[in-house]
């Protein structure tokens, strides 16, 4: 044939060049090894109005006929009156939790047992008063609550009687809880509210944010009853709709007004202290190093990447990477026959670092806990989108086989990481 046919021979090693991308996405996954056990998580609280600072230790129990001799490292060092350590990820099983005064040496002054299942949240309590002091254990829900609302706990510290905790003009968050004692949860729409609580001079103002899952803590203070919120964990304020559609054949989503709302809506939402915006993402292990901008929804409510298949989207109705929250970050595995920014996402490995840069020159870094892939049918909306008590990123594209019909992939890869450092 002569030399005079450069479209149609174009043309063909686009075909060519796409049929290999769609060979290379949907080859199998490799054998997946036996799942571990999920952590669970456990902090501390210091709620014992009376009671001097502390350091409390927690190291795994016993075996039974042992004596514990030490303590183990402390995990969180003078800990005074109303504050609430962090969540620690600690493997299943039985964890020995031991109290001393601050900067104190020898025996424990309190100890006890505390279990921890797979996925389950506790909160070590030190309350009660100075001569009473004891430990107990209160199990956190961390579970998404409806769109557009927060979920508030109720968590009484006073050295007085029981109190009534309730939103002005609003649902009661507390009846008659008895010191030491935690509330049933409450699911409240997202707002600025006044509460009303037994031994307050004023109300106290209540900021929720949809998504979030907060711990009011009922305290003395020097003119009466306080209130404190602690922030257990984050979610996204609009939560996107099934599978993302991150390949195939090229096409412009149209993005719905809903969409584009609900985006906007959310990041004001979230506008006061966060941290900078997110401007780039690396995985140096894949030689990915690419722009990020923002993303949003379609009018379905579906997460939308960037059109631009040489930059990634992180979803900005969520926490911005680094915050605590999923961070979501979506873009595509091919265009058009082109490979995407995260055409290799699959072959990452668990252990290898995830880096975000931002706006204010600082960078984030993160560590791969987890490769998934899930069918677009079957996409598990409540394992990528619920709140969780750390900084998370998620890191979504395409996978798995070609549907010619519909132009694009059946799966969704979904790579996990917590954040490092």
């Amino acid at each position: 044939m002569p030399p005079d046919h450069p479209v149609r021979t174009a043309r063909g090693l686009s075909v060519v060049l796409g049929v290999l991308l769609a060979l290379l996405v949907a080859l199998p996954a490799p054998p997946a090894a036996a799942e571990e056990p999920r952590p669970g998580l456990l902090r501390i609280a210091h709620l014992s109005p009376d009671t001097p600072r502390v350091d409390v230790a927690v190291t795994p129990a016993a075996a039974p006929g042992q004596v514990l001799t030490d303590p183990g490292p402390v995990v969180a060092p003078a800990l005074g009156y109303g504050a609430v350590g962090g969540y620690r990820e600690l493997p299943p099983g039985g964890y020995a939790v031991s109290v001393r005064a601050a900067g104190g040496t020898g025996a424990p002054v309190l100890s006890a047992r505390v279990d921890v299942a797979p996925g389950q949240a506790r909160t070590v309590v030190v309350g009660g008063a100075f001569a009473d002091l004891a430990l107990s254990t209160v199990d956190d829900d961390l579970g998404a609550p409806p769109a557009g609302a927060a979920r508030v706990r109720v968590l009484a510290a006073t050295g007085s009687g029981p109190v009534d905790v309730a939103v002005v003009g609003g649902p009661v968050l507390a009846s008659g809880l008895a010191p030491g004692a935690a509330a049933t949860p409450v699911d409240v729409p997202a707002g600025r509210y006044r509460v009303a609580a037994t031994g307050a001079r004023d109300e106290p103002a209540l900021e929720l944010q949809a998504g979030s899952v907060v711990t009011a803590l009922v305290l003395d203070g020097a003119d009466g009853t306080v209130l404190r919120t602690v922030l257990d964990a984050a979610g996204p304020s609009v939560r996107p709709v099934g599978g993302v559609e991150a390949g195939g054949r090229s096409r412009t989503p149209a993005r719905g007004l809903r969409g584009i709302v609900a985006a906007l809506t959310a990041a004001a939402a979230r506008a006061e202290a966060q941290p900078a915006a997110p401007v780039r993402l690396r995985l140096p292990s894949l030689g990915v190093d690419a722009g990020l901008a923002g993303a949003g929804l379609d009018a379905t409510g579906a997460l939308v990447p960037p059109a631009d298949p040489a930059t990634v989207g992180w979803f900005t109705g969520g926490p911005r990477p680094g915050e605590t929250g999923p961070a979501v970050v979506t873009g595509h595995v091919d265009w058009a026959g082109r490979p995407g920014t995260l055409h290799r996402l699959g072959a990452v490995v668990v252990g290898e670092e995830v880096l975000v840069d931002r706006a204010d020159g600082s960078t984030v870094g993160f560590r791969v806990t987890a490769v998934d892939r899930y069918a677009k049918a079957a996409f598990p909306t409540e394992k990528v989108y619920s709140p969780t008590a750390g900084a998370e990123l998620r890191l979504v594209t395409c996978g798995g086989p070609f549907d010619p019909v519909v132009g694009s992939y059946r799966d969704n890869v979904v790579v996990t990481a917590v954040r490092v450092g």
